[in-house]
């Protein structure tokens, strides 16, 4: 069996919903054989009903949900064309981290009152936030991730088994056989720990379980614990906690030499890898190599580089994705199609792919909004803050309003694929918190890797 049938076999096996399970979302994730070629007009009318049909599970399932779309004095009666969905009620992404304490009954209770599934009665026994977290994503057949909590309080995003499901599939589909196709020997790579809940590292652990344990390729072995996170992000509490630190601090930059060597020796067996990163990761990375007069030639082995997580790489500077791309070329050889940065945040299942022209496209389940500063909708080529309504959040209302800066396109000019796009750089909203998994790692490795 080749390698292509391989993995497509495990991810149906992994995360394949059963045709007979299937609503309407799920024609467009796993009916579709492209998510960025098809039929406008008929993908627009499924994705009204997708959405429509998560609106209505949302609304009678929801307790939180329902009250604030009475609230709103909106009904999913009246939602009846695609001009309606700005109707639908909104929440802001600083919801998941309105829960009134980290005590784990109380986080549950919390859980209950937001979640728009039965998840069950509370029988945890223990007191530790971390036990809580990993009970949760037994009891919901899910997965569980958590922000950095660089503000000082996490979010948690909760996912059941169906959208679990939903959202690794469509991210391998798009990030595995979007870009090149694997080789029979592909490897893939991600320079950071996946033994945490973080949102990244879970999502990576997750996602690449179609590959095979020697396939698999992650910068440590350490687990990431909320603890350890939170002496990450600037919390710290005496001298076990800077001792904590330092550990961690060694054990990744160690992990960005390995890189390296492991790099090299990919490189020197003609190996093809798919390495996940992160651009400021890859940018210091590459100063090392740089530093090191290490230069590499992966393109004969159609090796791909994917980065997400925005092109922040120091408080004062911005790398654009076309010197990124220069300098991915000079250090890896790697053409240029094949380095793509993609968009996605903790509350949405799905993921914005760079095409070959730099525009990011959105798989057409999500309905992407941009509101003005009254939280108004704003026509195609606007800039303002970027909201969504995502039909494949089962678990909770995905219907967001984020913290950041955009301008959407209704179609890319360049490549001729379907699907609305995200044009030029993607920044944060003036008064917006600064995000992410991406932002914590910085901190944590770009000191110590000069």
């Amino acid at each position: 069996m080749s390698i292509m049938n391989y993995l497509k076999k495990k991810l149906e096996e992994i995360f394949y919903l059963p045709k007979n399970q299937w609503k309407e979302v799920d024609k467009l994730i796993y009916g579709l054989d492209d998510y960025f070629l098809y039929n406008k007009k008929e993908i627009e009318e499924r994705r009204f009903k997708a959405i429509k049909e998560a609106f209505i599970h949302h609304y009678n399932n929801n307790l939180f949900y329902h009250k604030y779309c009475k609230e709103n004095n909106i009904s999913p009666d009246e939602i009846k064309s695609t001009e309606d969905l700005a109707k639908i009620p909104m929440i802001p992404d600083k919801i998941f981290k309105d829960y009134p304490s980290e005590e784990p009954k109380k986080l549950y209770e919390w859980l209950y009152r937001v979640s728009s599934i039965d998840i069950g009665n509370f029988d945890f026994n223990g007191k530790n936030l971390q036990d809580f977290l990993e009970w949760a994503e037994k009891k919901l057949d899910g997965v569980v991730t958590h922000s950095s909590g660089t503000t000082g309080k996490f979010s948690f995003m909760f996912r059941d088994e169906i959208t679990r499901k939903r959202m690794f599939y469509s991210a391998d589909k798009t990030l595995v056989f979007s870009i090149y196709p694997p080789n029979d020997d592909a490897h893939v790579i991600y320079p950071g720990p996946v033994k945490t809940h973080l949102t990244m590292g879970r999502w990576i652990a997750e996602g690449t379980k179609i590959f095979d344990e020697d396939h698999r390729h992650f910068l440590t072995d350490r687990p990431l614990s909320l603890d350890i996170i939170r002496i990450m992000s600037g919390q710290i509490r005496g001298m076990g906690d800077k001792l904590k630190l330092m550990v961690i601090k060694k054990a990744m930059e160690k992990g960005q030499q390995k890189l390296i060597k492991l790099l090299q020796l990919m490189e020197k067996q003609k190996k093809q890898i798919y390495l996940i990163t992160f651009p400021f990761q890859l940018y210091d990375l590459m100063k090392i190599m740089e530093k090191e007069g290490v230069y590499l030639d992966m393109g004969e082995s159609n090796s791909v580089i994917i980065t997400g997580g925005g092109w922040k790489i120091h408080e004062n500077r911005k790398v654009s994705s076309e010197e990124f791309s220069k300098m991915v070329e000079e250090f890896f050889g790697i053409e240029r199609n094949n380095y793509r940065d993609v968009y996605g945040m903790s509350e949405m299942n799905g993921l914005a792919l760079d095409c070959e022209s730099r525009y990011k496209h959105l798989v057409p389940w999500i309905y992407p909004i941009v509101l003005d500063e009254n939280n108004e909708p704003v026509g195609y080529g606007e800039e303002g803050r970027f909201a969504f309504l995502d039909s494949a959040s089962y678990s909770y209302p995905g219907f967001i309003i984020t913290g950041d800066k955009v301008r959407i396109l209704e179609s890319c000019p360049e490549c001729g694929r379907e699907g609305i796009v995200i044009e030029g750089e993607i920044s944060r909203m003036a008064g917006a918190e600064a995000k992410g998994c991406g932002n914590l790692m910085r901190e944590l490795m770009v000191e110590e890797m000069r």
